[in-house]
């Protein structure tokens, strides 16, 4: 036991060497930055003798500048683009499309067929039965509204 306490310095680096490589496995960069973290606290514990505990806390938080200032490196060389694209319309909105399983008044549980899948689908006017078609109104996430056609 007194060894591996005796070369501890060596094995944050060890550990953060492992952190810094595994970030190829992982996704994100945050396991990039627990392993500065660590090489950090490794190379203070040479320098500085301390305990374990006080190793801990020099992890904890040169992890947590690494991450603020990390991330904020990373937003600066790497940014991130959201653009709203004018060409893609709803092209769902109006679409005539058939009941597959009956469409209930304000629960899920009814679908319709749209471009040759099911969608869950709910009116809020009144049930539509199976073989009826409907006509899309909205959608929020996978949720189709929908009003009864009259033929």
């Amino acid at each position: 036991m007194d060894l591996i306490l005796a070369n501890t310095p060596y094995l944050w680096i060890l550990v953060g060497i492992i952190l810094l490589f595994s970030e190829f496995l992982l996704p994100g960069t945050f396991v990039m930055f627990l392993g500065v973290g660590a090489i950090f606290t490794g190379i203070v514990s040479r320098l500085v003798p301390m305990d374990f505990y006080s190793e801990i806390i020099v992890w904890v938080v040169s992890s947590f500048v690494s991450i603020l200032l990390g991330g904020s490196l990373i937003k600066k060389f790497f940014k991130s683009e959201s653009s709203v694209d004018p060409f893609v319309t709803d092209d769902f909105l109006n679409q005539i499309v058939p009941v597959e399983i009956d469409v209930l008044v304000g629960r899920h549980g009814g679908k319709i067929k749209f471009q040759g899948t099911l969608w869950d689908a709910i009116s809020k006017e009144s049930k539509i039965p199976k073989g009826e078609y409907v006509r899309i109104l909205s959608r929020e996430n996978l949720t189709f509204t929908v009003e009864k056609v009259d033929s």
